[in-house]
């Protein structure tokens, strides 16, 4: 890519091949942006890279389930329905390389019950990636998890971790502002779109030493919000680009 004081345009076919041949499991995708700005369409995109997908799904009524569902992912309320087979060399690996785990909570469930149910069973769901290993693990309310479910213990064990696991967790966030450090600390790659709060301006500050603030900043606020278009960062290479993914 172009030095770090002309960040490049390039196309998603271009970095798309990059990433097949660079993106090694144990490296985690951060991506942040607004509702409506394509984030969880580009986790998904990425997500269909890797050969094994676990995707976290919280929501009640959830779009993104009924969309994976009709492209192959197999969606279930319990991990023992994840059918495991071995492979010629007798290595195990799940019959249904792409799961969506989404566990169902009752309607007329009180709001606090089905928090510490979503908990247990979301918590549970993390270390039973961490322990089956190999997954592309894609959580689409990141915060939600964080915060209101209070699984940063859980999350942070993936962080730190699922590397030796081979766990790339692929983690979506609306605000850079609310983002978890090790969101942008631990991340191989980011993807950031259009914002120029001042607060989530600051946050950037915690992506990895070596690539200039200044250009982090300028570009984030430049950004092309009607076209989706989302900064590329390679916390590893310490370079930028600037992408747009393709349309859904």
């Amino acid at each position: 890519m172009a030095p770090l004081t002309r960040v490049p345009q390039v196309s998603w076919a271009t970095l798309s091949n990059r990433l097949i041949q660079d993106w090694q499991p144990g490296e985690h995708v951060t991506l942040v942006g607004p509702t409506g700005s394509g984030k969880t369409h580009a986790a998904v995109t990425l997500a269909d890279m890797r050969q094994h997908v676990l995707v976290l799904a919280t929501k009640r009524k959830d779009p993104l389930v009924t969309g994976l569902a009709k492209d192959g992912y197999k969606v279930v309320d319990n991990l023992d329905d994840i059918l495991w087979t071995e492979d010629m060399r007798g290595r195990t690996k799940p019959v249904n390389p792409k799961v969506v785990y989404w566990p169902r909570v009752p309607d007329k469930t009180a709001a606090a019950q089905a928090v510490k149910m979503q908990a247990k069973r979301f918590g549970d769901a993390m270390q039973w990636a961490e322990e089956t290993g190999q997954w592309a693990v894609l959580i689409d309310e990141t915060m939600f998890m964080h915060d209101h479910l209070a699984l940063k213990k859980e999350l942070n064990s993936l962080w730190y971790q699922g590397r030796t696991q081979g766990i790339s967790l692929i983690a979506c966030a609306q605000r850079p502002a609310y983002v978890p450090k090790l969101a942008f600390s631990q991340a191989t790659y980011i993807f950031l779109w259009q914002t120029g709060d001042k607060g989530d301006l600051e946050r950037l500050r915690d992506i990895a030493a070596g690539i200039p603030r200044g250009i982090i900043e300028d570009n984030v606020t430049r950004l092309d919000w009607n076209k989706h278009e989302a900064l590329f960062v390679d916390t590893r290479t310490k370079s930028l680009a600037r992408v747009v993914f393709p349309p859904r």
